[in-house]
């Protein structure tokens, strides 16, 4: 049955309102996404023009590899001549003493025996269990890891000691403090044979001190070192086992964000900023700790690079 021709005009006037009102939406939501990359793009170029800048600073990286070393030094026990109970004039030690120096009383059933320095150095009421044994003869051959002693136990005041008991050790002054250590090869420059010198530190903050090699063993990947060391305190004496840092030259150059360094074309580059333009430029350097990355060649101190390399371009830039 056909519709009467007024409800032909209503089913019509329906379609068409449907119609407009999608048209509608497409080109009002078409606008939106317009106007939204005409900002975004605006926004970039705005941020593209203006980038956050660094400059280079100049700045000098001290190279120090760690060494773990074995000290090694000549000394002698010192043993109770009876049975009694023991007590330290000077303390415990290390302290340095005098030959005929007292370093210790003993007090036993026959009276009181006075134990004196044999010679002048170093009395230390204390023993690691190493002592007998341990000497460059004993440390030098072969290649596997060097010994660790026990640890240090001192003998108390007030202890009882039976005759031959050891009360301490002396160690003999003057004498050079020595060590054995191995050292990574790749941080070793220079002739093995004509090298006589080596610089240690102890602690990064302090200034390197120089010892003297007596004798470099090449085990391929690693060196086995025997140094003469410039010093020698009673602080020493309380660990034969001693970390240094291999003190093995400096780099110098600038200091910039290691985000400012990006690779093109297997290449470390750097936007450096000129007048209004930033140019890529190549660097040769290395990462350092902090995310900053130290500049051997390619800049100079005081230019200015776009911090944020992987979102930066060459072409104009605006500093204000």
């Amino acid at each position: 049955m056909p519709l009467p021709p007024t409800m032909e005009c209503y089913d019509s006037g329906m379609k068409q309102e449907k119609l407009v009102k999608t048209l509608y939406y497409f080109f009002t939501l078409c606008i939106i996404l317009g106007a939204a990359f005409v900002y975004r793009a605006w926004w970039d170029r705005y941020f593209r023009l203006r980038p956050e800048l660094a400059v280079a600073e100049p700045a000098v990286l001290s190279i120090d590899v760690p060494m773990e070393a074995t000290l090694v030094w000549e000394e002698e026990m010192v043993l109770s001549p009876a049975e009694g109970t023991v007590s330290f004039l000077k303390g415990s030690g290390p302290v340095y003493c005098a030959r005929g120096d007292t370093v210790a009383v003993l007090s036993g059933p026959s009276g009181k025996r006075v134990i004196k320095a044999p010679r002048p150095g170093y009395f230390i009421a204390a023993l690691d269990g190493s002592e007998g044994n341990w000497s460059y003869g004993d440390l030098w051959p072969g290649s596997s890891s060097l010994p660790r002693p026990g640890p240090l136990l001192f003998i108390s005041e007030g202890a009882k000691v039976r005759a031959g008991e050891p009360l301490g050790k002396m160690i003999p002054q003057p004498q050079q403090l020595r060590c054995v250590a191995y050292l990574d090869k790749t941080a070793y420059t220079g002739d093995l044979d004509s090298r006589k010198n080596l610089e240690l530190k102890k602690a990064l903050s302090e200034l390197p001190f120089r010892t003297e090699v007596r004798a470099v063993k090449d085990l391929g990947p690693a060196l086995k070192v025997y140094l003469s060391l410039p010093f020698f305190s009673g602080e020493d004496l309380r660990s034969r086992s001693v970390t240094f840092l291999f003190h093995a030259g400096q780099m110098r150059g600038v200091m910039i964000p290691e985000s400012a360094v990006v690779m093109r074309n297997r290449k470390k580059v750097v936007f450096l900023v000129t007048g209004d333009r930033s140019k890529a430029v190549e660097v040769s350097g290395t990462p350092v700790s902090g995310k900053r990355f130290l500049v051997e060649s390619g800049l100079a101190p005081g230019d200015l690079v776009i911090i944020s390399g992987a979102d930066a371009e060459e072409g104009e830039v605006r500093l204000w």
